[in-house]
């Protein structure tokens, strides 16, 4: 709650101040488009400015990563995924290239995971189980759809004629902390089975107690510009 007003206290003064310097005229305010890589993936951003204060820009990143392997009796088979789609205002206070930047991410960064035992025995939480016991665990982690950004940077490119520039930006999204889920298929019946439930519930929520301190995502981005 405290990031989300956070996040609407700075786009409502982020506007004050586009329209309070409306009347300025005197700059080139052209179309860019920037190609980018950041700790979102690759991405490509869209952006207008609107007064010689003031712009938007949208944008879209991606970037995938698998993993397959044997460690500790486990086969592995991970899958990390980035994927967002953003939209931000930026103030540019000295009608020049720096700009303090505030928006929001449609967030769907997501890091899965299946593991097959293939040794003779293993343990989860207070008990040990074989591979005829388990024969598959998975495991997701995923993030709140809408993320808050706050951020500054520049874009050598803004309120001047050149056609090529460079970007840059840093800043935090407000990501929240992930969330984990697991699934698993086992032979297990009855009470062994409610042992194992109970098992994996107790590792979800040490899990889960790690994960609650990483609420924010760091943004460290920077591309070309090309300005039409």
């Amino acid at each position: 709650m405290k990031s989300f007003k956070l996040f609407t206290i700075s786009v409502i003064s982020l506007l004050a101040c586009s329209i309070t310097h409306a009347n300025d005229h005197d700059y080139h305010l052209g179309f860019r488009i920037a190609p980018r890589v950041s700790t979102l993936g690759g991405g490509l951003e869209v952006a207008k400015g609107l007064t010689p204060w003031f712009g938007l820009r949208g944008g879209v990143n991606y970037f995938t990563y698998d993993y397959n392997g044997e460690e500790s009796d486990i086969e592995y088979d991970l899958n990390l995924e980035l994927k967002s789609f953003g939209l931000f205002a930026d103030v540019h206070p000295f009608k020049q290239a720096f700009r303090i930047t505030a928006g929001f991410l449609i967030n769907g960064n997501e890091f899965t995971g299946k593991g097959k035992p293939t040794g003779s025995a293993f343990d989860i939480g207070d008990n040990s189980y074989t591979s005829g016991d388990i024969n598959s665990l998975g495991f997701d982690l995923s993030y709140n759809t809408f993320a808050p950004y706050l951020g500054i940077g520049f874009d050598t490119t803004f309120g001047d004629d050149d056609r090529w520039g460079f970007v840059f930006d840093l800043g935090i999204l407000f990501s929240g902390a992930p969330k984990a889920s697991f699934s698993y298929a086992t032979t297990l019946t009855g009470s062994d089975l409610q042992t194992l439930k109970n098992n994996i519930e107790k590792e979800k929520k040490e899990i889960q107690d790690s994960l609650d301190d990483f609420e924010f995502w760091p943004i460290l981005s920077a591309g070309l510009v090309y300005q039409f």
